[in-house]
């Protein structure tokens, strides 16, 4: 034995094997999936938080990211998510349209008074309510919430009031939405999200909404005429993790993730804050679509009664009021 220890200590001494505690940290190499564009803010705020957390970690944290729904659409994304095929994903809220319907009104039309109240919401007890129910059953967790901007809508016509918008054919992304745009004389109907810029270039949808850097990343503007500042919708980018891939990280990984992410968000809401007049500008000097001001105390008029109508239905109970709560 004495001789055995001899030789292990002449090794080291010799540089041939490792001290204890000098063994290097394991690799942790994990997939970030998301429908968004490379140009998106969202995106170009994750390609940051992927670099930033390679150089903490000094490469411990790889994370390869997967744009432009290369890996499916949302819904399929959440599968893969729940399931530990991807870790990480970005999507808007769609986390409570496909897993949490109860959910929903935290993306209804016109509930919040301003980007800065959603926020609060999406920050807040309500948010834990959310996250508890889903790492439950769908062992997903939601990680970080950045600000996104309002949905407007875009068209092939000009909307400055809700009887503009009658007959015309319109993609949307949730029964809801598809409830309050036809309660205003438009067609609405679903559609992938991959498939909508061919949808709109080939005339099978005549209108869509999504939010400015949504419109800008994904060419939008190329198809349609109109951009219509109806801000119905204050939405937020929801960055989602698998709770067993969260928990599989060490302590110091973990605290790495978490930090970098924060600093990440911050950067995307400061993009989603000062961008959007940028892109606004941007689009309308490509000569392709004209910028319209709308009524939109007149859609906010159709809209409540049938947002109110829906969420005594389809939604958690007080979950209205539980929003207004923090309006100021």
């Amino acid at each position: 034995m004495k001789q055995f220890f001899r030789i292990i200590g002449f090794l080291v001494i010799l540089g041939l094997v490792l001290p204890l505690g000098a063994v290097q940290a394991k690799t942790v190499k994990f997939t970030f999936g998301t429908t968004n564009s490379p140009k998106d803010f969202s995106t170009v705020a994750m390609f940051k938080w992927q670099k930033d957390m390679k150089a903490a970690s000094n490469g411990e944290l790889d994370m390869n990211l997967v744009t432009g729904g290369a890996l499916g659409g949302d819904k399929q994304l959440l599968q893969q998510l729940a399931a530990n095929e991807i870790q990480i994903h970005v999507a808007g809220p769609v986390v409570v349209h496909h897993l949490a319907k109860e959910y929903q009104c935290m993306e209804a039309e016109f509930v919040y008074k301003d980007e800065e109240h959603g926020f609060r919401v999406w920050n807040g007890p309500l948010r834990s309510e959310l996250n508890k129910k889903l790492e439950k059953e769908y062992n997903i967790s939601i990680v970080g919430v950045g600000l996104r901007g309002s949905r407007n809508v875009t068209s092939n016509v000009p909307i400055r009031k809700p009887e503009d918008m009658k007959g015309i054919k319109m993609r949307v992304t949730n029964k809801l939405r598809q409830l309050v745009f036809k309660e205003m004389g438009a067609l609405p109907a679903p559609l992938s999200f991959k498939e909508l810029y061919g949808a709109l270039r080939q005339g099978v949808f005549e209108a869509q909404e999504n939010p400015i850097s949504t419109i800008y990343g994904s060419k939008l503007y190329e198809v349609q005429k109109y951009i219509n500042l109806t801000a119905h919708v204050y939405s937020y980018w929801i960055v989602s993790a698998n709770k067993t891939f969260l928990d599989s990280l060490s302590p110091a990984h973990r605290k790495i993730f978490d930090k970098t992410l924060s600093d990440s968000i911050e950067y995307l809401n400061n993009l989603s804050r000062t961008g959007t007049r940028d892109l606004l500008k941007k689009m309308e000097a490509t000569g392709k679509v004209k910028v319209i001001q709308p009524d939109v105390a007149a859609f906010k008029k159709i809209a409540d009664p049938v947002v109110k109508k829906y969420a005594e239905e389809k939604c958690r109970p007080g979950i209205l009021e539980d929003i207004a709560k923090y309006a100021q």
